[in-house]
């Protein structure tokens, strides 16, 4: 990863997590397109005791994603209402800890469920970062899988297209 692109990262405030898990955490993560550059990942994390149940599906984080939105793009009141309920516009996943039925136990290994709209490659450092897996993916115990739940649907980023489009043009 380039220094620019980290620089730019650290540079945009996160709407979730605002520093690195010091344990491997589960937890919830969105991939935030930027006007110019990378994407960013913004996440909320399970061993956050300030947070619910609730706050930890993505429909309910979408608020505060869509503050970070607001603001890299400039909108409109009227554009972030018309995006409050699409929740599902731009990339997301979770991080879980995996579960073996026949052992009836967790296996101590993880899985980042992902839609597969964008390269795992661009985004899993700051996935393992922000859910402390790092120590974990040397040793195999982190794996990427693509889940159907998890996918941008294509009435969401229809409409967020539409808004973001006209915005990067100015």
């Amino acid at each position: 990863m380039n220094e620019r692109m980290i620089k730019e990262i650290l540079r945009t405030e996160k709407t979730g997590t605002s520093k690195q898990a010091l344990k491997p955490s589960e937890g919830i993560y969105y991939v935030i397109p930027r006007k110019k550059g990378n994407p960013i990942v913004v996440s909320r994390r399970s061993d956050d005791e300030s947070k619910t149940e609730e706050e930890l599906l993505h429909i309910f984080f979408w608020h505060d994603v869509l503050k970070s939105i607001a603001h890299e793009y400039k909108l409109s009141q009227d554009e972030v209402d018309d995006l409050k309920d699409h929740y599902m516009a731009v990339p997301r996943g979770r991080v879980q800890k995996e579960f073996d039925p026949h052992s009836q136990s967790y296996t101590g290994n993880y899985i980042v469920f992902h839609g597969g709209e964008i390269p795992t490659s661009l985004i899993s450092n700051f996935v393992y970062q922000d859910f402390g897996l790092a120590p974990l993916v040397p040793v195999k115990k982190v794996r990427w899988q693509e889940e159907s739940h998890e996918k941008v649907t294509p009435k969401d980023k229809e409409v967020f297209d539409k808004i973001i489009t006209k915005k990067k043009k100015k």
